[in-house]
Formats: structure tokens, C-alpha cells, sequence
């Protein structure tokens, strides 16, 4: 199997796309850990229980859908580099030689 073609616009896609990940990982855990890490706080403070850590929690998780949708509006975003016509069929005769395996 061939390595993809190592043209600018694909390393400049391959490139988006990492940046957005690594940019959706950090966020991922900061609106994760503070929200949770408050409320722990917050029950110890006012002697709560686990009120507050399940408050955080759920503040987590529309945290982290909102983090993901943005994501992936980012990632919708990059250009998906096109395959020549020699490719597309070299593409189809790797996908015909598995079939018949």
C-alpha cells in the first residue's frame, strides 16, 4: 500500500486537524476538571454532601458537548484533499482485491 501523496494542502489538512484535536484535548479538560474540582470544594465548604459535586458534574458534561460540537464545526472546516484519478482507481483495485480474499 502506497503512503498518501505528501503534497502541501494535505500536510496543511493533516496539520489542521491535529492542531484541533490537541486545542479540543486541553479543553476537554478544563471544563472538565474545574467545574468538578469546585464542587468537591463546595460540599466540603458547606458540608453538603455530594450536592455540588454532582452540580459540577453536570456542568461538566454540557461542558464537554459543547466542547466537542465546536470541535467538530472546526473540523467540518478543513479540506478534505482530493484523490487523483489514478489513485481513486488504485483505491478500487485494493477494496476488489480484499473482497475476494
Amino acid at each position: 500500500m502506497r503512503p498518501a501523496s505528501k503534497s502541501p494542502k494535505n500536510t496543511n489538512a493533516r496539520q489542521a486537524f491535529v492542531v484541533t484535536a490537541l486545542n479540543m484535548s486541553w479543553q476537554l479538560a478544563i471544563v472538565v476538571l474545574v467545574p468538578v474540582f469546585v464542587g468537591v470544594q463546595a460540599d466540603k465548604h458547606f458540608g453538603t454532601g455530594y450536592i455540588w459535586t454532582f452540580v459540577g458534574l453536570g456542568l461538566a458534561l454540557a461542558g464537554t458537548g459543547v466542547v466537542m460540537w465546536r470541535a467538530i464545526q472546526v473540523a467540518n472546516q478543513i479540506p478534505v484533499p482530493k484523490l487523483t484519478e489514478k489513485q481513486r482507481r488504485e483505491v478500487r483495485k485494493r477494496y476488489d482485491a480484499e473482497d475476494d480474499e
